[in-house]
Order: structure tokens, then C-alpha cells, then sequence
């Protein structure tokens, strides 16, 4: 009897032992990091086409691949350091788009596309406008840029290439001068160069514009003095 209970004792215990030998642990949420990885994707995803939507809005105001080819398109890309307009508010005008379609629309005098001259006025505190485009032997375009403001005025040259603008005036220009007045011409290619008038001058606020010195021609891709 006593060895009966033993074996039956035994066999409980092995049968107790089997069940939790068999039983399944549960699993966790199977879907915890598939969805975190979900998750991140799609804000990568989004992330992306915010930037990709940024650049192709910064490029659409200034985009180095489409090249201004009028005397206006350079205006309209022309950086505000060399013709400021007062009435820009940059914030929310970007690139002074704006300001600078009703500054024409408004001010414009002569607008010469076939010769590339474009000449424009002022009122007030906001300065007059002469520019010319002049063609390069590789076939893109300096600019010349006059700004005439009350007592005053300031003289460019500066050259466009992909979207970055740069002052060559003191490269390309025999005996540059921010004391010159230089007079862009709508017919052919002569500069002509003046004397600029101090401004506290008696007349420099009727014009800035004193004696002629001499003439520049246009040759080469560089502007010498002519004899």
C-alpha cells in the first residue's frame, strides 16, 4: 500500500511537471517597434518633402539654371545692395519682387530691351535707375548699374553667374573709380565717364554728374579707355 501512494505520488508530480513543461508563454504586442519604425518613417518621409518643397520654393526665386536674359531680368534679380528700394519690405517680399515690378510699373522711363537699356526715375528718397547689359565673348552679360539718389550717386559693374552676383568693376574697367560717374549708353557700347560731384556741392542736387574725363569702349570682355 505505502508503495502504491509512493508511485501514485510520482506520477502526480510528473504530470504537474509535464503540464508546465507545455504551456506557452505569452508574447508581448508583436506590433511595439514595427509601429515606432512606421512612425519614423513617415516623419522622415514628411521631413522630406517639407525640404524638398523649401528648395524648390528658393529655387523658384532665384534659380541658378534659368540665366536672366533681358535688361529686366537682371533687374529683377539684382540684389538690393546695388539698387536699394525703399519701399521692400524683405520679410515679406522676398527678393523685393514686389517692390521692385511697382517700382518699374511706376517709375520706368525708357526700357530698351533689343539694346539692353533700361532707364528708370525717382521720388523722394527712392533713388533713379540707368542700366545696361553688355555681351560677354562667352556669350553671358556684364551689368552696368547706376543708382542717382538726392546729392549723389553710386556706379557698378558687376557680373551674374550662377545666382552669385559679383562687383568686377575694379577688374574689368580701365582706371575704376567709385569717384567717376559712369553714363551707360542705350545705342552701342561707349561708356561714357564723368567727374562725380562731391555731395555738399551747390549743384550736385540738381545732378551728380561733373566734367567729362573721358570715354570707355567695350572690347573683349573688358572696358579700356579710348583713344
Amino acid at each position: 500500500m505505502r508503495s502504491r501512494h509512493i508511485i501514485l505520488f510520482l506520477m502526480l508530480l510528473i504530470g504537474v511537471s509535464g503540464c508546465s513543461a507545455g504551456t506557452v508563454p505569452p508574447k508581448p504586442s508583436g506590433d511595439s517597434r514595427p509601429q515606432e519604425q512606421a512612425t519614423s518613417t513617415n516623419a522622415q518621409t514628411t521631413d522630406a518633402k517639407a525640404t524638398a518643397a523649401n528648395g524648390a520654393e528658393s529655387q523658384t526665386a532665384g534659380d541658378p539654371m534659368v540665366r536672366p536674359k533681358t535688361v529686366r531680368d537682371f533687374f529683377m534679380v539684382l540684389p538690393v545692395k546695388y539698387f536699394p528700394l525703399e519701399s521692400c519690405e524683405a520679410s515679406k517680399d522676398k527678393g523685393c519682387q514686389r517692390a521692385k515690378a511697382d517700382y518699374l510699373k511706376t517709375f520706368v522711363e525708357v526700357e530698351d530691351t533689343a539694346n539692353g537699356y533700361l532707364r528708370a526715375g525717382c521720388d523722394g528718397a527712392q533713388s533713379c535707375l540707368e542700366m545696361a547689359i553688355f555681351k560677354k565673348p562667352d556669350g553671358d552679360y556684364l551689368v552696368g548699374v547706376r543708382a542717382d539718389f538726392e546729392m549723389g550717386s553710386n556706379s557698378y559693374f558687376v557680373d551674374y553667374d550662377n545666382g552669385k552676383w559679383t562687383d568686377v568693376g575694379g577688374l574689368i574697367v580701365d582706371g575704376f573709380s567709385k569717384d567717376n560717374y559712369y553714363a551707360f549708353p542705350r545705342i552701342g557700347t561707349t561708356v561714357e565717364v564723368f567727374e562725380k560731384l562731391p555731395e555738399d556741392s551747390e549743384t550736385a542736387s540738381d545732378s551728380p554728374k561733373g566734367k567729362k574725363l573721358y570715354d570707355l569702349e567695350w572690347k573683349d570682355g573688358r572696358f579700356t579707355r579710348k583713344k
